[in-house]
């Protein structure tokens, strides 16, 4: 019997049956249900190395704060990496600068793990930036081994006190993480004393060097051996003066720069003094438009010479007085070499003295024991400034 709410016989299917979607045997109440399948379990995924980046630096979390710096020491990362790091490290972090009318007072947090500090966080330290001077010319002097870069200047030549402000913090931010990062400096006093005092910093008394007469002109120094650093002493003496010479350009330019900007301004008030008296009211609106053009010209100038003065004029004369840092502490190795020598020096005579006395029939219990502590005192006269040409 035809069905007329069967579906009519599609010409495109195709001849194999499909199963209906529903079972088409009967089941009893009683049957067991027929459950799904539990899902399997997601394959695990092989844990990547901890450094995959070819440049060789770990990859980071956008908005994770920087480890170490104040954090505890059980805290961890998303990804499970510790702040706190395992070898010796200091770090500092400057947070503010406030000035007042004789210094700039500047704050910053400190943590650190290396063993000559009593404490491992320390947080609003307070340092004048006198004292950064201090602390910069006493690492200078108890280091000849190793170069300390300049202290960066109080001003810059930004318009804003705001700008100034945060020139000065940048550049002292790079200049202590640069100190924070020598191996040499990490291990020094002042470094700890500057971190730790509670009531200002104060430097170590220096002991006076033995001040050379007149005739020690005509005295040739001591000749260095190390042939790169002589050839690297006179290239930095010839950078400091290029680098001073070049700063010294940028600001006559920016001067020149100034001037042109002014007179620009000058001529666009003239041009629309003008319109404001020409009769002819087309003629007039131009001459006001060209005049506020002349305006515009003249801000692009003083910005471009405000730019030219902060970027390139600070930057050449901050890395002239680099440069001059880097000089001296070459010369001072020189100035370290003829302390050695003077010490062996010293050092032979006193045994030489030794030796007489010892072939002497008449021996003084005084004199000798004397004759041995001078020898001790120039030996260890001569061992601390071998090491310190050994280190350089």
């Amino acid at each position: 019997m035809y069905d007329p709410l069967a579906s009519a016989p599609n010409p495109f299917a195709s001849s194999v049956t499909s199963p209906p979607p529903w079972p088409t045997t009967p089941h009893s109440p009683f049957d067991q249900a027929i459950l799904p399948k539990p899902s399997s379990p997601k394959p695990s995924t092989p844990e990547k190395p901890a450094n995959t980046n070819p440049y060789g630096r770990e990859p980071q979390i956008y908005g994770q704060p920087t480890p170490g710096l104040v954090s505890p020491n059980n805290n961890a990362a998303v990804n499970g990496t510790k702040f706190e790091r395992s070898a010796p490290y200091l770090r500092v972090r400057i947070t503010g600068l406030d000035r007042n009318r004789r210094d700039i007072l500047i704050r910053f947090d400190a943590q650190t793990n290396l063993s000559n500090f009593t404490g491992t966080t320390y947080r609003n330290v307070s340092r004048s930036y006198v004292e950064f001077q201090r602390f910069a010319e006493q690492i200078v002097y108890s280091n000849p081994q190793t170069i300390v870069p300049a202290l960066p200047l109080a001003q810059t030549s930004a318009p804003t006190d705001d700008e100034d402000d945060r020139l000065i913090k940048v550049m002292l931010q790079r200049w202590v993480s640069r100190i924070c990062e020598d191996p040499v400096l990490l291990q020094d006093e002042e470094v700890r004393s500057f971190i730790e005092s509670d009531f200002g910093y104060q430097p170590t008394v220096r002991p006076k060097r033995k001040t050379s007469s007149g005739f020690s002109l005509l005295k040739r120094g001591a000749p260095d051996e190390d042939e790169e650093l002589v050839a690297a002493r006179f290239e930095l003496t010839r950078l400091e003066g290029e680098f001073f010479e070049a700063a010294k350009a940028v600001d006559r330019l920016s001067r020149a720069r100034k001037a042109v900007s002014a007179a620009h301004t000058e001529m666009g008030n003239r041009l629309v003094n003008i319109a404001t008296t020409e009769s002819h009211p087309p003629l007039g609106n131009a001459v006001r438009k060209l005049g506020r053009v002349w305006h515009n010209v003249g801000d692009i100038d003083s910005a471009q010479a405000v730019s030219e003065t902060v970027i390139l004029g600070d930057a050449l004369g901050y890395q002239g007085i680099n440069a001059r840092s880097a000089k001296e502490t070459l010369q001072q190795r020189s100035l370290v070499l003829e302390e050695y020598q003077t010490a062996v020096k010293t050092s032979i005579a006193k045994r030489r003295n030794i030796e007489r006395l010892k072939a002497s029939s008449n021996i003084r219990p005084e004199r000798v024991d004397e004759a041995l502590e001078d020898l001790e005192e120039v030996r260890w006269s001569w061992l601390v400034p071998k090491r310190e040409v050994v280190r350089t």
